[in-house]
Parts: C-alpha cells; structure tokens; sequence
C-alpha cells in the first residue's frame, strides 16, 4: 500500500488526515480514552502539544511513532482494520529543499528500519506492517504539482511554503524549478508563535497556546483582551513584513512574480498577507495536505512512467 506523510514540524499531514505532531510517552496504558499506540514496550499518546523543533527529525524514534499513527490512520481510512497479514507500505516522505541533499538518505533509512516487519497496538488494535521502500521528495515542489496546469502558463512564479519551522521558497519557470531559487528559512510560524509567547508574558504576564495566536490571527471569537489582540495582530503583520524585506535583500521580489502559498502558516497568514503591499499577486492552495498528495502524484507519475513500485 503507498502511503504519504508530511512531516511537519506542527503538523503530520496524510493525504486525508491531519494531526498535530506531539507525542506523550509512558509505559503505563492512559487512563483517559485518547488515539494510542502500544510498540516496543511502551505507549505512546498524541498531543496537542508539538514537538520542539528538530532539523534532523531522526535523532530519536518520535517521528517515527508518528508515523506509525499516520500509517495506522490511513489504513483505517481505507477500512483495513487489524488486517490478518503484515502490510506492505511504500512510504512516500518529503524534505525541505535546502536540506533534501543532505539529509533525504538518513531520513529514507530511518523508516525503512532494515525492511523488518514493525507490530503495534493502535487504539487497541493489532497491526503487522513492513516498510519495504521509502521516495523521499522536495517539499514546496510537491505542493506545486497540485497546480501544475495553472503555473505551467507563467514564465516566472514563486513556491512559498510557510510551515511550522521553515519557510520553502522555489522558484518556477513554467512550471519547472529553477535552481538559480531553492531555499529554505528557519522563519515558520512557530518563530512567530515564540515571539508572541515571550512578548505577551513579558507585558502581560499571559501564558498563551498556538490555538490562542490562531484564533487573533484568523479573527476567530477569543477571550483575550483587547490590547492583546493588538500585539498579536500587529505581531503577525510585522513578521510577514519582515520576511518579505529579508527576500528583498536576496532579490526575490514577490511585488513583480505569481506567489503561490502553500503551507498551514500560508492560511493562517492569508487575510494578512492578502492585504500586504509587498506581495503583488497572491494564489493560495488551501488544501493543507497539497505535500501528502504531490508526493502521491509525484510517485504515481514516476511509476507509470519506468514501471514497477
């Protein structure tokens, strides 16, 4: 079965589901109903609370177990539930762009776990699985082919992919990458969210969550004062301008390109960076699983081209 995961530093996305990436370890079954993986001795629980970020997400096995919820997620998805045989899974992964040469042969590794078959528990049900092979893809491009029919058409666009930690810029030439513009900044919402908790804790004494900076930012109903409502909002928009002068400086002007945003932060920013003068001509792909289905796209198209899996 091909399964894909995008791994983000707030977010595991599949090309159906969605759920934050925070894990809680124990080696006592909880107590309170909540999704639960039994493997390798110990139990582990999903969060709400994220992972600090890792620029090497194999240093330990928590992203692993997370995969494990995804993989577990999207076979129940497709209705297989305690299947009677150990499942075969390509795993479709995806990299930052500027970190893909370095580090996609690691990551690769990391899943495939020498080819042997991996036993777990998930919410009490049992399931074999063996991951026999692991296609690791550039994020931002991925999201990309989700719109490859409209960008083919511009000479000239940027990818921006606003994710938890980095932000992908890519630049496009009908389409196509051009590698004269494949970065990736460590400026993601979460820096944002970091400011935000530092400043609102040192005016106010608060001690806010990402959902509270969400519901300001989205202009969702929240309890926060008002004032701090302000800081939150005026935060943002100084964060987005802040961006924008920094690709300035490495002349990357998004005044004169199509900008494509893609990413959970792109949504999040949207009414913000709709109503920004440094960005001329704004698209969003609102589908915040656009990496999980490109890697899709991307392997399916590649078979259908040389064969096989």
């Amino acid at each position: 079965m091909i399964i894909s995961v995008d791994h983000g530093n707030k977010s595991i996305k599949t090309p159906h589901l969605l759920f934050t990436s925070g894990l809680v370890e124990s080696e006592n079954q909880p107590g309170i109903k909540t999704d639960c993986i039994f493997w390798d001795g110990k139990y582990y629980s999903l969060t709400e609370k994220r992972i600090s970020y890792l620029r090497d997400k194999t240093e330990d096995d928590r992203f692993f177990v997370l995969t494990l919820f995804a993989i577990a997620k999207e076979l129940e998805y497709a209705g297989i539930k305690e299947p009677d045989d150990t499942v075969d899974v390509t795993l479709l992964i995806g990299l930052p762009p500027a970190h893909y040469g370095q580090l996609h042969a690691r990551f690769e590794q990391y899943f495939l776990r020498k080819h042997e078959v991996v036993d777990f528990e998930y919410n009490g049900r049992y399931y074999s699985i063996r991951i026999g092979k692991v296609v690791s893809y550039t994020q931002a491009l991925a999201a990309a082919v989700t719109r490859f029919g409209e960008l083919k058409k511009h000479a000239s666009s940027y990818i921006i992919d606003i994710g938890g930690y980095t932000v992908d810029v890519l630049k496009l030439r009908y389409g196509k990458p051009d590698l004269a513009v494949v970065e990736s900044f460590e400026q993601g919402v979460i820096t944002l969210y970091n400011s935000i908790f530092s400043q609102c804790n040192s005016q106010y004494a608060l001690h806010l969550e990402d959902c509270d900076i969400d519901e300001v930012i989205k202009g969702e109903p929240t309890i926060l004062p008002g004032e701090v409502q302000i800081l939150i909002r005026k935060m943002a928009s100084q964060f987005l301008t802040e961006f924008c002068n920094f690709l300035g400086e490495r002349s990357i002007d998004l005044k004169v390109s199509k900008c494509v945003f893609a990413g959970g932060g792109s949504l999040l920013l949207r009414q913000i960076i709709e109503r920004s003068d440094k960005i001329g001509f704004p698209i969003f792909i609102e589908d915040i699983h656009a990496n999980a289905v490109g890697y899709d796209l991307l392997y399916k198209s590649e078979v259908a081209v040389h064969g096989g899996q």
